[in-house]
């Protein structure tokens, strides 16, 4: 992609995501519950849910330099503060930032956060290495190419990066998606899904990888927001068919962590 290609994406994201922060900001910012407090502090490893399974690759999180690609409405950062992370969050909207700041502020967090607004990688928190590089759905926005060597130059010697992202792995279920008229609020016109060979080419500087996949029925959840039950019990059925391996190509998110030993 040519530098003045990636300067124009840049300006289309910067645009969707402040409008979008500004417009989930005015809704109000509630703190942690003391539910969520808990399933998000050590969850266990065969979890059903995705971003359960991110904050499990991650613990024990206490006291580690944790950088956060992409930081959103600041959810994991606060989760990761609340756990005793020094967490260093950058996004590329500064009504991201904004709101990341107050979330953390609201759960009486912010003496374990740092933020910057930028979108360059290499320049947020400059000469800075880290125990933990972690993104929650942000590397479908970045331009890829480069960066796991640079997330690996950053790692400290027995760091990881954790990383949850939407995949697309089957033409099909890509087709019949394309044909479903219902898309996130914070889809843009840039983002590209990953598949699983974008993984294993970002996994290549790195000495291992961990990854589990989700949500293949349980999509529907968004239909039924309220129905715990259904809910609950989609993202069973989801966790007993991903242990088939032909039947995680129609997974649509991955979460993955890869980790540098030495």
């Amino acid at each position: 992609m040519s530098q003045a290609a990636m300067n124009d994406r840049f300006a289309r994201e910067i645009e969707h995501f402040e409008a979008h922060y500004a417009h989930e900001a005015a809704q109000g910012i509630d703190p942690l519950s003391d539910y969520d407090s808990k399933r998000y502090t050590n969850p266990p490893a065969n979890t059903i849910y995705p971003r359960e399974f991110y904050h499990h690759l991650l613990a024990p999180i206490a006291g580690k330099e944790v950088m956060e690609i992409a930081s959103g409405n600041g959810i994991d950062a606060s989760i990761c503060c609340h756990n005793g992370a020094k967490l260093h969050a950058y996004d590329i909207s500064s009504e991201s930032i904004k709101m990341v700041e107050e979330r953390a502020r609201v759960n009486l967090v912010s003496e374990n956060l740092t933020t910057q607004v930028t979108g360059d990688f290499m320049k947020a928190f400059e000469g800075q290495t880290f125990d933990h590089i972690i993104g929650y759905a942000a590397l479908h926005h970045i331009p890829m190419e480069g960066l796991a060597q640079q997330v690996y130059d950053r790692l400290k010697p027995g760091g990881s990066a954790v990383f949850a992202e939407p995949v697309i792995n089957s033409k099909l279920l890509y087709r019949i998606r394309k044909m479903i008229p219902y898309s996130f609020f914070e889809d843009t016109d840039d983002e590209v899904p990953l598949n699983d060979k974008d993984i294993a080419e970002f996994a290549k500087p790195f000495d291992r990888i961990e990854k589990r996949y989700f949500h293949l029925t349980s999509r529907l959840w968004h239909a039924f927001p309220n129905c715990w039950p259904l809910v609950k019990g989609l993202h069973l059925f989801d966790r007993e068919v991903m242990r088939l391996p032909f039947m995680r190509r129609f997974a649509t998110v991955c979460v993955f962590a890869v980790y540098r030993d030495k």
